[in-house]
């Protein structure tokens, strides 16, 4: 009984000392883990994952809205982004559904016109 006990003792201390090493992080490093995935692409950054121009980028917003403008409404997903002040920011989810739909629809841009 007493050697079942000191085993016992001895193994609830490892184990307190085990778990140690490995605690869950508390809110505010979760916090940071979050925030590392960038939900929103700069302008930038958007225009060298899809390998085009910020122009490309900037003339392909210009020619959905101009479309949305003159005719009242646009058929399909437009370009997913946020304008602050000067600022473009473009979500990076919403990116791949814009880039997916675009491709099926083989929607073209020319002369600040949509051709769907």
């Amino acid at each position: 009984m007493i050697a079942a006990s000191f085993i016992l003792g001895v193994s609830f201390i490892l184990g307190c000392m085990f778990l140690e090493k490995y605690e869950v992080p508390n809110k505010e490093q979760s916090d940071i883990t979050i925030s590392a995935e960038k939900p929103l692409l700069t302008i930038e950054e958007a225009a060298d994952y899809m390998q085009l121009s910020v122009n490309e980028i900037k003339q392909i917003i210009h020619s959905e809205q101009i479309q949305l403008t003159t005719a009242g409404s646009f058929s399909g997903v437009m370009f997913p982004y946020i304008k602050i002040s000067e600022k473009f920011y473009i979500s990076k989810n919403e990116l791949m559904v814009w880039i997916n739909e675009t491709s099926r629809e083989r929607r073209e841009y020319a002369a600040g016109t949509v051709i769907q």
